[in-house]
């Protein structure tokens, strides 16, 4: 990692100092103190979703956290790059800092944890400026989380996307989009459809893509989370490690599907129906009708940014519901993942 000393070589030099310079017949060496020209000499190009993005940074350490965010996605769109600068400073302090506090003001995301921690995004121009210290890139869960992950997607679904809070499994080429609140049951019907032979796309974050009318959705089929009480369900998560994601939150269980030869996995899916998940207070197992502006406005209210592209994804959504929504009422696993199989089979 480049040095970065804030106390000498980057304030601004008196004229004297200059002068006496050119009397040497020296180079002179312009002061900086807003580090504008820092040298973030090391470039890697990765693709979260399929979407390039470029990163120049002066830390090897954040080129191996993100390679461990976006192994296996390829590039699978020919958009311009998002460009994300990241400079990583000596600090003070080792510590991990705290959860950045994230504000959005149309085309401007503001992510801040602390003085020395904090992301600047233009989403109009696909660029975000990161300033970090080596105490959080020492926290490899906490630079991906917050700063890795989180700016590469305020990008995607903020131009190239429309993010839906929900999981994606296919059958036989038919797509479904699991929806619901945080705690409904997502991930784990999700891949439960897996194990049964579906095609696993994501568990919680959907991206149908803008400006096409055939549902493409994107998401991370290669990882799986998962509440710690999943393991009553799934015998192959037990001894797993229990962690916090980017040490706050909700713990869970975080599983590659990579090694899983038995569960077939897709970036992508065309998605044919829309199902909100409710397995709470349920008096009978059943596939309903779901209000579509119930499910409107539970997707809309997601959408941030600049108007006109929120506008593109207003219609997104509309076209995603043309064919309405349903709701799956559910207590058990199984019979869940039979009545979607019917739902593909006979179309209801």
């Amino acid at each position: 990692m480049e040095r970065v000393v804030e106390d000498e070589g980057y304030l601004i030099l008196t004229i004297n100092q200059i002068k006496d310079a050119f009397a040497r017949s020296e180079s002179v060496a312009l002061g900086d103190p807003m580090l504008a020209r820092l040298r973030l000499p090391l470039r890697e190009t990765f693709y979260p979703l399929g979407f390039p993005l470029e990163i120049e940074t002066n830390s090897g350490e954040v080129l191996v956290a993100a390679a461990v965010s976006w192994q296996g996605f390829v590039k699978l769109f020919d958009t311009a790059p998002i460009r994300l600068r990241i400079a990583v400073r000596e600090g003070h302090r080792s510590d991990c800092p705290p959860a950045p506090l994230c504000r959005v003001q149309q085309h401007l995301v503001t992510s801040i944890a602390d003085s020395r921690n904090h992301t600047v995004t233009d989403l109009a121009q696909g660029f975000s400026s990161i300033w970090l210290t080596q105490g959080a890139v020492a926290h490899p869960n906490y630079l991906r989380y917050f700063f890795l992950e989180s700016t590469a997607l305020s990008h995607l679904s903020t131009s190239h996307t429309t993010a839906i809070h929900a999981a994606c499994v296919e059958f036989e080429g038919t797509g479904i989009l699991l929806c619901g609140d945080s705690g409904a049951g997502k991930s784990s019907l999700a891949y439960a459809c897996a194990r049964a032979g579906w095609t696993f796309v994501t568990d919680d974050g959907s991206f149908v893509v803008n400006h096409r009318r055939d549902r493409l959705v994107v998401g991370n089929c290669y990882q799986a989370r998962f509440r710690p009480s999943a393991v009553e369900l799934f015998s192959e998560l037990n001894g797993k490690e229990v962690t916090q994601r980017a040490l706050v939150g909700k713990p869970s269980i975080e599983l590659s599907t990579a090694p899983l030869c038995n569960i077939a996995v897709s970036p992508t899916s065309h998605v044919n129906h829309i199902v909100f998940l409710n397995r709470f207070q349920v008096k009978r197992q059943e596939l309903v009708r779901f209000p579509t502006e119930v499910a409107r406005y539970s997707m809309v209210q997601m959408l941030y940014g600049m108007e006109a592209t929120q506008s593109i994804q207003r219609g997104m959504i509309d076209s995603l519901l043309e064919g309405g929504a349903l709701e799956l009422r559910y207590t058990d696993l199984d019979w869940a993942v039979s009545r979607l199989k019917r739902l593909v089979d006979e179309g209801r």
